[in-house]
């Protein structure tokens, strides 16, 4: 638990000195309770009268270190569009600049998700929700080869992600 929540060190206190925007959202470590239905971590965005604040989720107890780090980011990037109109506009036009094998790859992810994960979201909705997001990240915490993303696409990840942060 001091990992993610010690105030000098945790994984938390990095993000949140990083992007002071995510700072009010609740982050609980339950990874003392194992995954959660093939899930190692769940963000969840408020809405009706469910709940005030987004939230995130931890399940996954072999979440560590930078992999947990990279993994937190990758759910906040859930919120920015709300919080960052600038962001929001970059991330919606993401899709324009994607290769056709990069396409490709996100109808098989989608399908490896309803196949293995029981996803039932139509696909535009997934890509909308989770795919897009796991794409920016992908890049922007080093996740997924350099060498997948185009030149263009890098600089326009790396720009989104400026616009999140707080410098």
């Amino acid at each position: 638990m001091a990992e993610l929540n010690d105030p000098r060190y945790g994984a938390l206190a990095r993000i949140q000195e990083q992007y002071p925007m995510f700072s009010d959202i609740e982050v609980r470590d339950l990874r003392d309770q194992g995954i959660q239905n093939g899930r190692k971590l769940e963000f969840t965005e408020a809405y009706d009268d469910r709940y005030d604040n987004p939230f995130i989720e931890i399940f996954d107890p072999a979440l560590k270190g930078k992999e947990l780090e990279q993994a937190l980011i990758g759910e906040f990037l859930h919120e920015a569009p709300r919080r960052n109109e600038e962001y929001a506009i970059m991330r919606s036009n993401l899709n324009e600049i994607k290769t056709p094998k990069q396409l490709q790859d996100d109808v098989d992810r989608y399908n490896h998700a309803v196949e293995n994960y029981g996803e039932d979201r139509p696909f535009d909705q997934w890509l909308e929700v989770s795919g897009l997001d796991a794409f920016i990240r992908g890049h922007a915490v080093g996740q997924w080869p350099k060498d997948y993303y185009t030149d263009m696409q890098k600089e326009f990840i790396d720009a989104m992600m400026q616009k999140i942060r707080g410098k």
